[in-house]
């Protein structure tokens, strides 16, 4: 198996030194390579984008302090919510009983 993986690779070696030889395809070959490069720049450029507030509201930083004050203060709003509504409502049928 490692004969034949070295004997592929010298056979890539020499045909790339046959190429490469000729000016005219070693200038082929930079052009080609200048335009792959440039492409991937541009993608990567594309794909790079600011963050705005709607895509960190899934994922709060801990470093931010006032984010993650107003989480907390809106998780106290649902429980404050559940006692009064839920809770209370549960009370009362067991109150008239007594």
């Amino acid at each position: 198996m490692a004969k034949n993986k070295s004997l592929l690779l010298a056979g890539l070696a020499a045909g790339a030194y046959a190429y490469f030889r000729k000016k005219e395809n070693r200038d082929k070959a930079m052009v080609a390579f200048n335009n792959t490069k440039a492409k991937v720049n541009s993608f990567m450029e594309a794909q790079q984008h600011n963050n705005s507030d709607l895509t960190a509201a899934g994922n709060p930083d801990p470093q931010d302090i006032q984010d993650n004050k107003m989480v907390s203060e809106g998780a106290m709003t649902s429980v404050q919510y559940y006692n009064e509504e839920v809770q209370d409502n549960t009370k009362k049928p067991q109150e008239k009983t007594n």
